[in-house]
């Protein structure tokens, strides 16, 4: 017998009847994204915005960095919000741990991928922007007059 799991083909999940924004999806917590994933891309940006606010919080930039952080808090509050409303695991299989999720598969729109694969392509963009954002901090500070 082939569960979800180890089927080659990716399952996209019915979207429901758009009455109802909860609903129950049984594998998503065994295919899915795990959730250290989605709080490590909300880190990284919190540390890219810091790292700003570091290196230009003063004067007239303090409004735009206050708009910035204002608008990271609400798009992460709304991707977090999204994520525990929609798509929640059915209670006997639940979220699998992260090494398992690591080593596992995950569904994607156009087929399988490992879990290793989806958080370097989750992470690798963020990570590079938080870099990005030191060595401008870095320069930006070492020509300071």
């Amino acid at each position: 017998m082939v569960t979800a799991v180890e089927s080659e083909t990716a399952h996209i999940p019915d979207v429901g009847d758009g009455k109802t924004l909860h609903r129950i999806q049984l594998d998503v917590g065994q295919t899915g994204i795990h959730p250290i994933i989605i709080k490590a891309v909300a880190g990284l940006y919190a540390s890219m915005v810091l790292v700003f606010w570091i290196t230009f919080g003063r004067g007239e930039a303090t409004l735009a960095l206050g708009f910035i952080s204002l608008l990271g808090a609400m798009y992460f509050g709304l991707l977090t919000g999204g994520t525990l409303v929609s798509d929640t695991p059915d209670a006997g299989n639940g979220v699998r741990s992260f090494s398992q999720f690591l080593n596992g598969r995950v569904v994607t729109y156009t087929g399988w991928i490992t879990g290793r694969e989806a958080t370097l392509q989750i992470l690798t963009l963020p990570a590079l922007l938080v870099v990005t954002a030191v060595v401008l901090g870095v320069i930006c500070r070492l020509n300071a007059h």
